[in-house]
């Protein structure tokens, strides 16, 4: 594992970068503590960035539609379409769960 931060608040930011740029992909990672706020990490990668909602039971780590749910609520600035995405990802991975 890399470096440990703690923080009183955390913005994850995945901006798609001009197709002229030297990437495809730059991930932001901004931390607030102490009512500082500072850029965490910067990432620039070619590869679409992936993210996984997990839950610790105290045994076992499993994904989490949970999570999931609970992380997209807090998401800020969205479109009306860009919302009916989310909530159509959500739908399919609850459909997804009910399956296993």
């Amino acid at each position: 594992m890399g470096k440990l931060i703690t923080a009183d608040a955390v913005e994850i930011e995945f901006e798609k970068q001009n197709p002229d740029d030297a990437c495809e992909w730059c991930i932001y990672i901004k931390i607030r503590k102490n009512n500082k706020e500072q850029n965490a990490l910067m990432i620039l990668t070619n590869e679409k960035p992936y993210t996984r909602f997990t839950m610790n039971t105290g045994n076992i780590v499993k994904k989490s539609k949970d999570t999931l749910s609970e992380v997209m609520s807090n998401v800020v600035e969205l479109s009306n379409l860009e919302k009916e995405i989310i909530d159509n990802a959500i739908k399919v991975t609850k459909e997804i769960k009910k399956d296993e």
